[in-house]
């Protein structure tokens, strides 16, 4: 039997043809987002193929199709001439003015993270389908970066306006002059903001009443980035550590871990499963995630392919983080993916039935588990496989 087996994260059928299916006894095809019309659907449909896909799009021949790795914005200034589709893989900046440019999108898919203003959410949500995370903002706010410093320079900029960030402000600066700042009438709108104890009660009424605050005292040392714990760290901040970004700590921290009295990780630590006892002996600590790893750490790829060839290269296991599509080859027994591979925070996973166990008990925050699309192969497969295929 000879079959044809496709794995994209964009694959065009508009351009499908009879002879091309008909030279295989079966077809499967496997897809983020898929672009389709009435000839492709038919010929689908008489040949029996199996299509797995996040989207479907009809679209005629002149739809245009893009694919974004990083990030991308949709406002009055970015109007396609005609139809278009779109995947990102990152972030998607939506603007209150971008509703015509909206219009001339038949179909986007996001993974990663889709900000929307707050009037718009039932249009983009109903073009959208996102594999992560929507982050609603005020219409009239001013979008700035996750977590944004309140300091010294933010103050020469500083207007009477709605500032929003979608994780934190942060505002520790010893030279910031809160006084003058509240004086420029700028408000601000964030799930949490942290601020000293001697600037709290001048900047506190600035927010508004759904941003928890979190006051610190006087003289902790606050990190505005991600930190690796080393010696040297320890050494210049101290043993008292506000993280903003994300902490990761060696397999030989050990010792250092000892020496640490208080750490908050404003993001995420990563830590080898070699040390999670030992991170226990912090007297105080707070994180928004800890991941343990196992083995080499693969982050933030849009389609991963894992089979015996990738355990030669990292003999000692992989972790996937934050991929949108990981796919694993039949050829892996369970008892192998469970002892060598972790996935956490990724998209969607594609196992065959047989191996659907082991994925999920090593899976955390995956949005799905698609099983069922590995069947047996012989020699007379023929697979495709990449970004952005056309049929």
């Amino acid at each position: 039997m000879k079959k044809l087996k496709v794995d994209a994260v964009v694959l065009d059928l508009r351009h499908l043809t009879e002879e091309t299916l008909a030279a295989y006894d079966k077809c499967e095809m496997e897809a983020v987002f898929a672009l389709m019309n009435p000839h492709a659907q038919a010929l689908l449909n008489q040949y029996g193929v199996k299509l797995d896909v996040v989207q479907s799009i009809n679209g005629e021949d002149d739809v245009d199709v893009s694919t974004i790795n990083g990030k991308a914005t949709l406002d009055g200034t970015s109007i396609p001439d005609k139809k278009r589709a779109m995947v990102v893989n990152g972030k998607l900046y939506m603007k209150p003015d971008g509703v015509k440019a909206l219009e001339q999108y038949c179909g986007i898919v996001v993974n990663g993270k889709l900000y929307c203003p707050e009037s718009l959410v039932s249009a983009v949500t109903a073009k959208c389908t996102v594999n992560g995370k929507v982050c609603i903002y005020p219409d009239d706010a001013v979008i700035l970066n996750s977590t944004t410093k309140l300091d010294k320079t933010f103050l020469l900029r500083a207007q009477a306006k709605l500032y929003w960030a979608e994780r934190m402000f942060v505002a520790v600066d010893p030279k910031l002059d809160a006084e003058a700042l509240a004086a420029k009438g700028a408000r601000f709108a964030a799930p949490k903001a942290i601020l000293t104890e001697s600037n709290a009660e001048t900047l506190a009424p600035l927010f508004t009443e759904e941003t928890e605050l979190v006051i610190l005292p006087d003289g902790t040392a606050f990190l505005d980035d991600d930190l690796e714990l080393s010696a040297s760290a320890l050494r210049r901040n101290g043993d008292r550590l506000y993280v903003m970004g994300d902490v990761t700590i060696p397999e030989k921290a050990g010792e250092l871990l000892e020496k640490i009295e208080y750490l908050h990780a404003e993001g995420t630590i990563f830590l080898p499963d070699t040390l999670e006892e030992a991170v226990d002996v912090i007297p105080e600590l707070e994180y928004q995630e800890l991941r343990v790893l196992h083995g080499h750490t693969l982050i933030g790829k849009p389609m991963l392919w894992l089979g015996k060839e990738m355990l030669d290269l990292y003999p000692d296991g992989v972790t996937c983080v934050d991929c949108a599509m990981v796919k694993l080859d039949k050829a892996l027994e369970p008892d192998t993916i469970a002892k060598k591979f972790v996935f956490d925070g990724c998209a969607m996973v594609f196992c065959t039935e047989l191996q659907q166990n082991a994925v999920s008990a090593v899976s955390k925050n995956v949005a799905q588990i698609q099983t069922g699309l590995a069947k047996e192969e012989n020699d007379d497969t023929v697979r495709l496989d990449g970004i952005q295929l056309t049929l």
